[in-house]
């Protein structure tokens, strides 16, 4: 089944253009990207794991949920969507801390970034067949080592130094 997007300038402005994912983006224009870290009440970070089969960072950790925003959803709406479809967590906008915006021209896409704290069960995460095979929940303490020994999307593994290392 044909996924579409909504088309965006680089501006974040929407256009009338529709664009259809495994298809050419025309020079000029964008997609929308959404990303969202959880973390728990108790300070840990969740980690998935992706599937093995993925094209690109196979059995890379991943320290968002996310994906492309299909057409007609708003960055909140398409977020909320991602964290239930790949994880089974259900969580409501004003749960959602909105942290980065940015465009990545190479690529065509506009990214949104959250993060967000959630107070659910554990062991209660639903793998995404085909999209994800583990997951972890990484403790405050055990990040550092975390970071350094897993192979961690490196995009990823900077946002998370910022957020939760970084601490002057």
């Amino acid at each position: 089944m044909a996924e579409y997007w909504n088309a965006y300038l680089a501006n974040g402005q929407k256009t009338e253009h529709i664009l259809e994912r495994g298809k050419a983006i025309p020079q000029g224009l964008y997609h929308l990207v959404v990303e969202c870290i959880l973390v728990h009440t108790d300070g840990s970070i969740l980690f998935m794991q992706r599937d093995g089969k993925k094209a690109s960072y196979p059995h890379y950790y991943e320290a968002t949920t996310g994906g492309s925003a299909l057409l007609g959803e708003s960055s909140e709406t398409a977020i909320l969507r991602e964290i239930a479809e790949e994880t089974g967590i259900h969580l409501q906008t004003d749960q959602l801390i909105h942290y980065h915006h940015f465009v990545a021209h190479d690529d065509q896409c506009i990214f949104d970034l959250f993060w967000a704290k959630v107070d659910s069960k554990k062991d209660t995460i639903t793998l995404q067949d085909g999209e994800t095979s583990d997951f972890v929940w990484v403790a405050p303490a055990d990040l550092p080592n975390f970071l350094e020994t897993q192979l961690v999307i490196p995009r990823q593994k900077s946002y998370i130094e910022q957020l939760f290392l970084e601490k002057e």
